[in-house]
């Protein structure tokens, strides 16, 4: 299972590379031509994706190796991957935004701007709409065939989707946008309705890196499992095993580590010595194998409160 999973990591995200770097290097392209902003942003966004598909392609590789040094292995390198991806989108949008409030304001004052050119727009978008959702739920699919174990593929998947419907809700906006009568109430839009466009998306991606920055900042401080669906799921599963030994534990503390799982089961001294250490390591290693059917990277250990 865990070989499987590494292998379906490693070929979706070699994908991912070469997809996010055509749309990045097509937001470009385009946003020369037409001289809309929020395609920069768009090729922005997509150049961010393929940089950190190379960075999560080295993180699939050396995530599972254990060591002297690492006897969990080195998983807190996905949750830095998710950090410093959080980190650059959120740098991305933050920019964008401080851009275009300017460019605003620069029309606002009577600066002569260039009006958009939509006529490569149309065709960019179409393309990119395509790429995206395809290159989501190829991400989507790869997922599935490992139980959706994968926490990178995870990510990628919802950045893919958000950047498809960035790119239709833009194009639509931009083609629409070019009709406008330059003489009529709505003639700004020619010169500025692309900077409205780019601070209406930033404001609803926002969400985005700061939820992606708070959980991996979670995950590296060693805190609690948020996922209360998988808590759950852990917890009647322990449950059922310590109950069929006649245990009670006193505390249960569960961790993540993007795809890695630390589970922590607290016993009494009376608890640990009404049982002998060969069916107290039968019972361990039980609950392990259990769980190591949904999740394949996990370590259960039992220790004294």
């Amino acid at each position: 299972m865990i070989h499987k999973l590494q292998s379906i990591e490693r070929q979706s995200l070699t994908v991912g590379v070469v997809a996010n770097l055509v749309m990045a290097l097509s937001g470009w392209a385009t946003f020369y031509l037409s001289g809309s902003e929020a395609l920069l942003l768009d090729g922005n966004f997509s150049f961010i994706m393929f940089l950190s598909s190379i960075a999560a392609l080295k993180v699939a590789e050396i995530k599972t190796r254990r060591s002297h040094t690492f006897p969990f292995g080195l998983f807190i390198t996905e949750a830095l991957y998710s950090l410093v991806k959080g980190l650059l989108i959120g740098g991305v949008l933050l920019a964008a935004i401080i851009g275009n409030v300017s460019k605003i304001v620069q029309y606002i004052n009577g600066a002569e701007l260039p009006p958009l050119k939509t006529g490569p727009i149309l065709i960019y978008s179409i393309a990119m709409v395509i790429i995206c959702f395809g290159l989501s739920l190829f991400y989507h699919y790869q997922n599935k065939q490992v139980g959706n174990k994968s926490s990178m593929l995870s990510i990628d998947k919802s950045a893919s989707l958000i950047d498809g419907f960035m790119s239709a809700g833009t194009g639509a906006a931009l083609v629409i946008i070019g009709y406008v009568n330059a003489d009529g109430g709505w003639g700004f839009l020619l010169y500025i309705g692309d900077a409205i466009m780019v601070l209406i998306l930033a404001c609803l991606m926002i969400k985005q890196p700061v939820s992606i920055v708070r959980n991996a900042f979670i995950e590296m401080a060693g805190g609690q499992l948020q996922n209360q669906q998988d808590y759950q799921r852990i917890e009647s599963t322990i449950s059922d095993s310590l109950t069929a030994q006649t245990l009670k534990q006193e505390d249960l503390f569960i961790s993540k580590t993007e795809s890695s799982y630390l589970v922590v089961i607290s016993f009494s001294a009376e608890q640990l010595t009404s049982i002998d250490s060969e069916a107290l390591l039968t019972t361990k290693n039980g609950i392990n194998q259990q769980l190591s059917k949904t999740y394949p990277h996990i370590d259960v250990e039992f220790v004294l409160a």
